[in-house]
């Protein structure tokens, strides 16, 4: 399962770049440009009983002075890894900042790749009872999408069967844009389902390149949660995927692939899973971090969508469509 890490830093290019960069070196980021706002998030993690494997924090903050800050994380999650960083150590008294008892510290400027090079080190250093802790409470029947390109010329059907077929795959399908193929593949935990995709998915005759999405559970405040919790409730279940197959013989479909600011994900990942036109609606860490299954009765409608709802939501920076082209039955 992909570390998650909270990274407090103000300055938002930087924060932008170090989320973008992590991201792509396989952790899920969650900024805050604060420290209050990172106080709240600590708080949040709790409540969704999300596992939190460290903290990045910039000493310098406009609200709580990083040390401060460090203090009250440590008095009330004394475990927590924490990597300090500053462009302004001569600031400091070197003693308070050895007592603080932090794992690293880092002064920049400095690269995503060098924090993820400390980060490694750090949560290394750290595996130990609490690695085997997280392990022993780690989820069954866990998923993820894997997104595919084809090449056409090694024959698309076969491949497109074989991966149909395959054992912990549920869903397959052909799409149109530029991936050919989006599948969707479920297993006791994440790590098998990596080796599926890297031994048997990825050595299938045809593929060219594949995109790896885990499915999470995405990080929401309390209110918002009791939201989906009533909604869910009231309207029976129908936020999952057990209706889809009479959806596909009776709508056009599509999966929406999304990119969306952390910071905005708690406002737009309700709105979006309360839309009509949308049957499933899931979290995922990797290129996109929002995958929308969409049903409606013409394509057009998906296209109004995109354009009077999706992208009008405040935080949405990518948006691809990718409609589903039926292959099985031919």
């Amino acid at each position: 399962m992909q570390k998650k890490i909270l990274l407090v830093e103000d300055e938002a290019p930087l924060r932008r770049i170090m989320t973008l960069g992590l991201n792509r070196s396989g952790y899920d980021i969650e900024p805050c440009e604060n420290g209050v706002n990172a106080l709240k998030k600590m708080e949040t993690y709790i409540d969704n009983d999300i596992p939190l494997d460290g903290v990045v924090v910039d000493l310098r903050l406009p609200d709580i002075d990083g040390v401060k800050l460090v203090k009250i994380m440590r008095f009330k999650y004394p475990d927590i890894p924490i990597i300090l960083i500053t462009g302004n150590a001569d600031r400091y008294d070197p003693e308070e900042i050895y007592n603080l008892q932090v794992d690293a510290f880092m002064e920049k400027p400095f690269t995503p790749d060098q924090l993820y090079e400390q980060l490694v080190k750090v949560l290394e250093a750290r595996k130990g009872s609490a690695a085997v802790d997280e392990e022993e409470k780690e989820e069954t029947g866990v998923s993820a999408y894997i997104i595919l390109q084809v090449d056409e010329e090694m024959g698309f059907f076969d491949t497109y069967k074989e991966l149909y077929a395959m054992d912990s795959v549920v869903y397959c399908d052909a799409v149109k844009g530029d991936y050919d193929i989006i599948l969707l593949a479920q297993a006791e935990n994440i790590e098998h389902i990596r080796e599926i995709a890297e031994t048997k998915i990825k050595k299938v005759k045809g593929v060219r390149t594949m995109e790896f999405l885990e499915v999470g559970q995405p990080l929401l405040d309390e209110s918002t949660r009791v939201i989906l919790r009533d909604a869910e409730a009231a309207l029976e279940g129908n936020f999952d995927m057990s209706c889809r197959e009479q959806e596909m013989s009776e709508k056009v479909c599509s999966y929406i692939l999304m990119d969306v600011e952390r910071e905005k994900l708690d406002g737009v990942y309700p709105t979006l899973r309360l839309d009509d036109n949308v049957v499933c609606c899931d979290y995922t860490t990797g290129k996109f971090n929002l995958v929308l299954f969409v049903a409606v009765n013409h394509f057009d409608e998906i296209d109004r969508f995109i354009t009077e709802k999706i992208i009008n939501l405040d935080g949405v920076l990518k948006v691809k469509e990718y409609p589903i082209v039926s292959l099985y039955e031919m």
